[in-house]
């Protein structure tokens, strides 16, 4: 009798042994299932195709991102531009060092909160020729500073924390960084805004053409520039210089074929380069079109000031103060 007493002991002791290892495994293996999930981005930048962009702060317009060889070209109802290719290979590079910090939330419950549905979050879809490498929302924003404050610079060189979520799955992770405010970004800012990109050392000519024929021309001599015939102010010259060697601007304006004469032009001219020209019309007494040879798919609106100043300025701006 206490033989088979013993044994039923020791067949229940081994069932429950044997429980414990199946659930043990069941857990671990569920563990390592959340463990790789958190690994959630998974792409080949040099073989991504085409990324669409549902941000926020267009409303959840579609922002189409298409690869050309080694430009790309961004497009949105209808209007297609040459992006900024810095900006697209940031978003890349953001998302291949994507860093999934915690499991936050298991539920649809809590996607609100953290911003991550389909009208509160960015939706950000990467595409490899055919197949879709990622498909994910992006969420709230939370920046931490860094302890003891600013700097001298006034700088406080905290850290982002962004709220990441797999189309189609529940689950709601931190991911470490700033991708948050990186996407969610309106169309005009992906555009390339680019109106001059000059070498300024390479500058032998520079001519102006203004109404009125009371345009100059700016020739570089061994000893330095002349303007109009007339020595230039050489610092004067050299602000000028370094201004238009890098000029941006953000107010695009529709694609138009402008088939008149331009009312103020600008050609660059030098070493070991193409004539390079800017051209601007008018279209109220305070405001212009502008195209320039460096961006030609593009079109910006201007006023007259600030870049129109930096770009057209009258002959006495360059020459030495004689009041």
């Amino acid at each position: 009798m206490r033989g088979k007493f013993n044994n039923r002991l020791l067949l229940w002791i081994l069932l429950g042994l044997a429980a414990i290892f199946v659930v043990t495994r069941l857990t671990r293996v569920k563990q390592t299932e959340r463990t790789l999930k958190t690994q959630l981005v998974e792409i080949d930048t040099s073989r991504v195709s085409s990324i669409l962009l549902y941000p926020l702060a267009e409303q959840g317009k579609e922002i189409k991102f298409s690869r050309n060889g080694s430009a790309w070209r961004v497009s949105m109802d209808g209007t297609m531009a040459a992006a900024n290719g810095d900006l697209v290979k940031n978003i890349l590079a953001e998302l291949q060092d994507l860093k999934v910090e915690q499991l936050v939330a298991r539920s649809p419950d809590s996607w609100d909160h953290y911003q991550v549905t389909d009208s509160l979050g960015t939706r950000i879809v990467v595409n490899e020729g055919k197949n879709k490498a990622l498909d994910l929302v992006v969420g709230r924003f939370h920046y931490r500073q860094a302890p003891g404050g600013y700097n001298m610079y006034g700088q406080n060189r905290g850290t982002g924390k962004t709220y990441i979520r797999l189309s189609g799955d529940k689950e709601v992770y931190l991911a470490d960084g700033f991708l948050a405010m990186s996407v969610n970004q309106r169309f005009d800012r992906w555009r390339d805004q680019t109106v001059t990109r000059l070498n300024a050392s390479s500058l032998s000519r520079i001519l102006w053409d203004y109404p009125a024929d009371s345009g100059f021309i700016a020739e570089r001599t061994g000893t330095g520039w002349l303007v109009g015939g007339l020595p230039a102010d050489s610092a004067s010259m050299d602000s000028f210089l370094r201004k238009v060697s890098r000029l941006n601007h953000a107010a695009f304006a529709k694609a138009t074929a402008a088939s008149t004469r331009p009312d103020f032009s600008v050609t660059f001219e030098g070493d070991n380069m193409q004539a390079q020209s800017i051209r601007a019309f008018l279209q109220t007494d305070s405001t212009l079109l502008l195209h320039s040879s460096f961006n030609p798919d593009t079109w910006f609106s201007i006023t007259r000031d600030g870049l129109f100043l930096d770009l057209f300025p009258g002959l006495s701006a360059l020459l030495p103060d004689t009041g």
